[in-house]
């Protein structure tokens, strides 16, 4: 039997580039290897930083507003928070009069993390869009906002 020479002509992507589902799940891979990237050595994934995020701009937020914010299940977003608390980034306080709810905060060690971490998450999506005119990503993030009911 012959052995099969390797394909010498580009693959035809067939109908994939027009799928939005397809070029999100493409352009989010690259978003997320970039970000692990640009984040390295600090510990975060990009689940974690958008967390952060929140807790940041939302001080005393509970764990179920931070779900829906974050438009996480309480499954995913648990072990998440519970890494946040252990490293010591986050901080859990009960709310007065409701001893299953708790508010959460950053704690200084998160206060001081965040603004290196989003210093280099702003310079990477700088660098992922620099083939893009500013009307083309604001146009994009306008699309992409509204597609997220945002």
């Amino acid at each position: 039997m012959d052995a099969v020479r390797a394909r010498q002509e580009p693959i035809d992507l067939g109908p994939l580039p027009g799928l939005l589902g397809h070029l999100l799940r493409r352009a989010h891979g690259r978003m997320q290897a970039g970000f692990a990237e640009a984040t390295s050595g600090r510990g975060v994934t990009a689940s974690e930083f958008a967390l952060l995020c929140l807790v940041e701009a939302n001080p005393g937020i509970t764990l179920g507003q931070l779900a829906q914010a974050a438009a996480l299940d309480k499954s995913t977003l648990s072990p998440a928070m519970q890494r946040l608390t252990e490293r010591q980034l986050v901080e859990r306080q009960p709310v007065s009069g409701d001893r299953r709810t708790q508010a959460l905060r950053l704690s200084p060690e998160g206060t001081a993390l965040l603004p290196s971490l989003k210093a280099s998450v702003d310079d990477y999506e700088g660098r992922m869009v620099s083939p893009l005119s500013e009307q083309e990503r604001t146009t994009l993030l306008s699309l992409l906002r509204k597609l997220n009911g945002l």
